[in-house]
This record gives C-alpha cells, structure tokens and sequence, in this order.
C-alpha cells in the first residue's frame, strides 16, 4: 500500500482531528491522566484545524493511506520560549500508531524541513513530552540536537518537555 503525501485543505479538518486526538492515546498513554485522555474534545480539535487551516503562516502536509490520513505535520514561526535561537518550529507531527516504521515521519519531516527552507528559514526546533522516548528516539537519528528543557500543565499535570533544534534543515528536507 502506497502513502501519498499532500497540502490539508478545510475539507479535511474533522478527519484531521480525529486523527489527532487517536495519536495523542496512543502516543501519551501513561504520559497523561486516562481521564484527559478519554476525554479530549473533538470539537475543540476541529476548530483548533479550523484555525489552523486558515492560517497563510503555518504549512500542514498529510499522509494519506488509501485517501485516509494516518498521519501529519504542521510547522512555522517558532513560538515565544519554543527554544532560544529556534526561528521555525514543528508545531505537531502524529502518525498512527498502525503506521510507525514506515518512513512516513521521515518523509513529514522532510517536507516540514523544505517549507521552512522556501520561507528563509535557519533551523526548526521540536518539542516533545519527556518520557515519550520514542519520539526523542526518532528526532535524535534524524539530526536533532536536544536543547531546552521545560515545562507546561495539562489537565492539572505537570508535564516536562524537551526541545530538538534542527540545524541541517538542507540535509532533513533532502530525506526520501
């Protein structure tokens, strides 16, 4: 079976949010409270891909399987304290867990790392949860370089994070 990667178009915005809130129980289980979880609104999650696909500044590439997304990414202008020095910043990267080890996150990545080169971009810094050591994992092997470390609630939880900064965006945006 053959992924076919593309632009998100507001067609796409409630399968893009249930993929995304499938992804974050996959991939937070024992990360995060079950309740939050079980919990997690997909209203919110469609006007927050609403807003997101609206938005000239932020580029959002899918993965589709058989016309279905398995998985995304969406990058920008790095938000305030993402990490210092970072001028872009992969707002979110998810694939289904069905997916992983099927160089789709290298391929997002890539595209991601394209995006940020064509808008004059120097580096991209991920954040992600301490703890998920597969995505560490994965940003490691790719080129990131671990840096800031920080903190953020959900849900009344205090949840570490950790920043890779990608330097050799010519090199991550030059990945089959």
């Amino acid at each position: 079976m053959s992924i076919a990667f593309d632009e998100l178009t507001p067609a796409d915005v409630e399968e893009i949010a249930r993929v995304h809130i499938q992804c974050w129980q996959e991939s937070y289980a024992g990360l995060l409270p079950d309740e939050f979880l079980k919990n997690l609104s997909i209203d919110e999650k469609i006007a927050q891909w609403r807003q997101t696909v609206s938005d000239p500044l932020v580029f959002t590439r899918v993965a589709r399987d058989a016309r279905r997304i398995v998985g995304f990414v969406s990058c920008g202008a790095a938000r305030e304290g993402a990490a210092k020095g970072a001028d872009g910043e992969i707002l979110a990267i998810y694939i289904l867990k069905a997916y992983h080890g099927r160089r789709i996150g290298r391929s997002l990545m890539a595209a991601a790392a394209r995006f940020w080169l064509s808008k004059g971009g120097r580096n991209l810094v991920v954040l992600s949860m301490a703890g998920n050591n597969q995505a560490a994992a994965f940003y490691k092997a790719l080129g990131g370089l671990r840096v800031d470390e920080g903190s953020f609630e959900i849900a009344g939880t205090r949840i570490d994070d950790t920043g890779h900064l990608f330097n050799n965006l010519a090199e991550l945006a030059a990945l089959p």
